[in-house]
């Protein structure tokens, strides 16, 4: 088990709130951080990406006195004795000392346990060439894993404490049927999505387990539609992300019936890719522009808003603006008000940005090696319920090697 740690330093930013459309006052400013690694080169011109492209005057949400700045100490967590090709697509965290990764060693689809100490793996009932979709736990012995197989067939698998139990997901209006994501609310109130094809081409579907079987539910989409992720903050309060053509599809359930609900009328284009519902009147949805610069957007209640902030990866200026910009590609609650945020940056190195609700701290996670050409993700976020505790999957592959290597990363204190 390898772990690591670093020190932080922290660059403050002045961030003008886009509601303070009265005269400014130095009351109704707030801070942005930025934290990166202590061993990590000077931030330069497009490290801090703001919605004007520069480094100075973000917009942010918040308006108030000025917030106080955080500084988050991440580490990776190297999972043990996977030979070959390793990449972590999901995770989950009921408790502190329990939770699930999944992903693939080379065809094989990949499950990892967390023990409390370190990552272990635990066999599928799943054949060679199954994508793994997403996973989410109830409980520590209460867990779903949803995915497609190289026939075609969405598939499910079920922890109950011991071993994990293989299901099937329900057919919708043709074949191949695809699983991209689950949400695991209470044992009998589960969600999956993903997408079937048929001779119209690919049709957005949504899935429902109520304790007994799983369920179709219908889903008011056009040809061309797929659903990406999936979250549910209460039985009568769910949401569903993915695309309609080239176009978002952004998905209300309200116990009934899924409606979809208008994107942004200025970016009506885009690709969401993950969403946290937090309340009925805060839920997030992240993913990449039609440029591939970050998409973050905000649901207050009554409708969709783009809410800008300091990624790295946007409409950057010097060394960025040489560089292809890349979306979030996850979004967690805190447990409070607030949101963390992934990405990927310059120099394929990823972020881990978190808005407490008025401030901003845009955090580099270690690396096993900081070099030059090294490459990591981060894809999947996940928060452990009653703390603050956040922990990432994703993949690092050295500069002189082929070989990527599953990672994960956690901002709790290492165990002793």
């Amino acid at each position: 088990m390898i772990f690591q740690r670093h020190g932080a330093r922290t660059i403050a930013l002045t961030v003008i709130p886009p509601l303070a459309t009265a005269a400014l006052t130095a009351a109704s400013l707030t801070t942005t951080t930025l934290t990166t690694p202590a061993s990590a080169a000077s931030a330069e011109p497009g490290e801090v990406i703001t919605a004007s492209g520069r480094a100075v005057a973000v917009s942010g949400r918040a308006v108030g006195t000025a917030g106080v700045r955080e500084c988050w100490c991440w580490r990776f967590v190297r999972p043990e004795g996977l030979p070959g090709e390793s990449v972590l697509s999901g995770i989950t965290a009921p408790s502190h000392k329990n939770g699930w990764a999944v992903g693939h060693l080379g065809s094989e689809p990949l499950a990892l346990r967390w023990t409390g100490v370190r990552w272990r793996r635990t066999p599928l009932p799943l054949p060679d060439g199954t994508r793994l979709g997403g996973v989410s736990a109830v409980s520590a012995h209460d867990a779903w894993i949803v995915g497609t197989g190289a026939d075609g067939n969405a598939r499910t698998v079920r922890w109950d404490g011991r071993s994990w139990r293989p299901g099937a997901l329900p057919g919708s209006g043709g074949k191949p049927i695809t699983a991209n994501s689950v949400a695991a609310r209470t044992r009998s109130d589960v969600w999956a999505v993903g997408s079937s094809n048929g001779f119209a081409g690919s049709m957005a579907v949504a899935w429902h387990y109520a304790g007994r079987s799983w369920s179709v539910t219908p889903v008011r989409s056009a040809p061309g539609s797929t659903l990406r992720a999936v979250a549910a903050d209460a039985r009568d309060d769910a949401w569903a992300v993915g695309v309609t053509g080239n176009r978002q599809l952004l998905l209300h359930w309200n116990g009934r019936s899924w409606s979809p609900t208008p994107p942004p009328q200025s970016a009506p284009n885009g690709t969401p890719v993950s969403v946290a519902a937090i309340a009925r009147d805060s839920v997030w949805a992240v993913g990449a522009t039609p440029s591939g610069a970050p998409l973050i957007e905000h649901w207050d209640g009554h409708g969709w808003s783009l809410f800008p902030a300091p990624l790295p990866g946007g409409h950057g200026s010097g060394r960025e603006d040489r560089q292809a910009p890349t979306g979030a590609t996850a979004v967690v609650t805190d447990g409070a008000r607030g949101v963390w945020i992934s990405g990927m940056a310059a120099g394929s190195r990823p972020y881990l940005a978190h808005f407490n609700g008025m401030t901003w701290d845009v955090s580099r996670p270690p690396l096993p090696r900081t070099s030059a050409g090294d490459f990591a993700s981060v894809n999947a976020l996940t928060h452990v319920p009653h703390t603050r505790e956040v922990r990432t999957a994703g993949a690092y592959r050295r500069r002189d090697s082929l070989l990527t290597s599953a990672l994960t990363w956690t901002n709790a204190p290492r165990p002793r």
